[in-house]
């Protein structure tokens, strides 16, 4: 599975970054880590990220306003969100809006690596 897939992280919070990004190449994926969607957004990754692992709550721009974002940008980039204040509503809303996945924190590593084997599925052609 991984070898070209890259897997991009945006997270403020930098433990919890630091941690993703750490279990993602102990699997041998390719990991991009930002503190926040603006250093994505400027990043040259955004046209070859396989899956996007992002905070929701964080300062200027939401994981669910960037997700909502690079759909209306063409970028149709498979998305989990993670979060530590679960919500039915953000999570009703965002599925309904092609989110692959919707997680809380701490996060269950067999739950996130179920969203990314299903978020690769479908970036498939």
């Amino acid at each position: 599975m991984p070898s070209k897939v890259l897997i991009s992280i945006i997270d403020d919070d930098e433990s919890s970054r630091e941690a993703v990004t750490s279990l993602m190449k102990s699997l041998r994926f390719t990991v991009k880590a930002y503190p926040a969607a603006a250093d994505f957004l400027a990043s040259p990754h955004v046209r070859n990220t396989s899956c996007l692992i992002t905070d929701i709550n964080m300062p200027c721009m939401t994981g669910v306003e960037l997700h909502k974002y690079l759909v209306e940008s063409g970028y149709d980039i498979p998305t989990i969100l993670i979060t530590a204040f679960p919500d039915d509503s953000t999570r009703a809303r965002a599925t309904a809006n092609g989110v692959i996945g919707y997680l809380s924190k701490p996060l269950d590593e067999d739950a996130l690596l179920g969203c990314i084997r299903s978020a690769l599925k479908r970036d498939k052609p």
